[in-house]
C-alpha cells in the first residue's frame, strides 16, 4: 500500500470506530434493560451504516462500514457485563489508535512510497499505448486484435483513476496534478473512441486515411520521445497538406 492510502484508510478506521462506539453506548444506555430490543437496533444501525457507506464516495465508505459493525462487536461481547461497556468502548477506541498512529509513524519512517512515481510511469506508458492502439487501428488489421488493444487501454484508464484517488489521498500539494489527472481520464477515454472510429470508418471508406498517414503510422514506437517524435512529424505534415485531406480523427 501508498502513503497516502495508508494514512487516509488509518483516519476513516478511527472516524468509524469512534462513531461505532458513540452509537453503541447510546443504544445500551436507551435500551439496556430489554436486551432483545437492544440487538434489533444494533442490527438496524449496521443496516444504516451500511445503506450509508453505498452512497457516499467508495473511499470514504470505509468509515461507515466501520462504523457499523464496530457498534455490534461492542454490544454482543457485553450482553453477559453489560456494566463493562464502557470499557470495551474505550479499550477498542484505544487499540485502533495506537494501532494506525504505528502504522502510519512506521510507515513515514521505513518505507515511505509515494504513488506519484508510479503514475508518472503510467502516464508515459499511456501514451505509447495510445499511439500504438491508433496504429493498430490505421492498418485496419484483425478485429479480435484491435478489440484486445482497445479492452486493455480501457482497463489502464481505470487503473491510471484509481492511482489519482490515492494521490488525493497522499497529499493536498498534488491537487493540481489531480486536476491534470481527471481531465487526462477524460481526453484518453476520447482517444479511445477516436481510435477505434479510425477503424470503423475504414470498413466503407478505406480511402479516408491516405497513404501519407499509412507510411507515418507505420513506424513503429516503443518510448514516449518516439512518440513526441512521429507528432512532431505528423504536425508538419498536417500544415503541408492542409486540414481538409486529413482525416477528423487523426486532426483532432
Amino acid at each position: 500500500p501508498y502513503s497516502g492510502a495508508i494514512r487516509y484508510r488509518g483516519m476513516l478506521r478511527i472516524i468509524g470506530t469512534f462513531i461505532g462506539c458513540i452509537a453503541a453506548l447510546t443504544i445500551i444506555i436507551l435500551m439496556i434493560r430489554t436486551p432483545l430490543l437492544m440487538l434489533i437496533v444494533c442490527c438496524i444501525w449496521a443496516g444504516f451504516c451500511t445503506w450509508v457507506s453505498s452512497l457516499v464516495k467508495v473511499e470514504n465508505s470505509y468509515a461507515w462500514g466501520l462504523a457499523g459493525y464496530t457498534a455490534l462487536i461492542i454490544i454482543i461481547t457485553i450482553q453477559s457485563e453489560p456494566l463493562l461497556a464502557p470499557q470495551f468502548a474505550v479499550e477498542r477506541c484505544s487499540e485502533i489508535v495506537i494501532g494506525i498512529v504505528c502504522a502510519i509513524v512506521a510507515d513515514l519512517l521505513f518505507s515511505p512510497r509515494s504513488i506519484k512515481q508510479e503514475v508518472d510511469r503510467e502516464l508515459d506508458a499511456l501514451i505509447v499505448a495510445q499511439y500504438q492502439l491508433m496504429q493498430l487501428c490505421i492498418k485496419h488489421g484483425d478485429s479480435e486484435e484491435v478489440d484486445k488493444a482497445w479492452s486493455a487501454l480501457v482497463r489502464r484508464t481505470q487503473a491510471l483513476e484509481g492511482m489519482r484517488s490515492n494521490l488525493n489521498m497522499e497529499s493536498s500539494r498534488w491537487e493540481r496534478a489531480n486536476r491534470r489527472l481527471k481531465a487526462i481520464n477524460t481526453v484518453s477515454l476520447t482517444l479511445i473512441t477516436q481510435a477505434c472510429e479510425t477503424y470503423l470508418i475504414q470498413n466503407t471508406r478505406p480511402e479516408v486515411v491516405t497513404d501519407t498517414f499509412r507510411e507515418l503510422f507505420d513506424e513503429p514506437v516503443e518510448t514516449v520521445q518516439d512518440v513526441h517524435r512521429q507528432l512532431k512529424r505528423m504536425r508538419r505534415v498536417i500544415a503541408w497538406t492542409g486540414e481538409r485531406d486529413t482525416p477528423v480523427t487523426i486532426y483532432t
